[in-house]
């Protein structure tokens, strides 16, 4: 089965026109280096795809060579023509943007050896600039109160109950909440809207009984 996905991959890329590569590299619960690449690419009919490509473990050192010599295994590995590759995005590590030994700038000037003379572009890419800059917003006031009606609600059995009992009452479009993870910065919004979608479906049909407004 395995050998059939990766066929149909092989496929779907060699029809690429064009194409880019997201690379993100980060470390699992042992300590080993995971370095995840992703591709995106376009065909001839304007059809897009968007895939990951591979996950390569990093056993040894995570610097912009072992990264780059990981991309070029995997990039030979799926047949990809480097003469379509158009983009190139990364977080902000200093392994993957150095100017000199980044991973993005062994990438492109690999490509200009082998003659490919495409401009290549190299991406920050944007949700890691988000990380950045939510991490100098102060969002202790809301996410403080919110966590805390989340922890109560989903942390006791017969809360949860009660409260799913009262979202399939009120016909709720979600029927239960999402915890906070810490780690993962993005499930801030996906909690904060998930609890303003349920305060307002249920402020509706309860208006007198849920005074308070996301």
């Amino acid at each position: 089965m395995s050998d059939s996905v990766n066929d149909s991959l092989k496929t779907c890329c060699s029809n690429f026109d064009a194409f880019s590569l997201a690379l993100d590299e980060s470390t699992d619960m042992k300590d080993t280096a995971q370095l995840a690449i992703f591709i995106r690419g376009v065909t001839a009919a304007l059809q897009v795809y968007e895939e990951f490509l591979q996950l390569v473990p990093l056993h040894g050192t995570t610097t912009g060579q072992d990264i780059f010599d990981a991309v070029l295994q995997c990039v030979k590995q799926h047949s990809l023509d480097l003469s379509r590759l158009v983009c190139v995005t990364t977080d902000g590590a200093p392994a993957m943007t150095g100017k000199k030994k980044g991973a993005a700038s062994l990438l492109v000037r690999h490509c200009e050896a082998a003659g490919h003379t495409q401009p290549i572009h190299k991406v920050h890419c944007i949700i890691h600039q988000e990380s950045l800059c939510s991490k100098s917003a102060s969002l202790t006031d809301v996410m403080s109160v919110v966590v805390k009606v989340v922890n109560s609600i989903l942390s006791r059995s017969l809360n949860h109950r009660q409260f799913q009992a009262l979202t399939y009452e009120v016909n709720a479009h979600y029927g239960d909440l999402l915890y906070f993870c810490e780690v993962r910065w993005l499930s801030h919004g996906a909690m904060l809207s998930r609890v303003c979608d349920l305060q307002q479906e249920i402020a509706t049909f309860l208006p007198s009984k849920v005074p308070l407004r996301c």
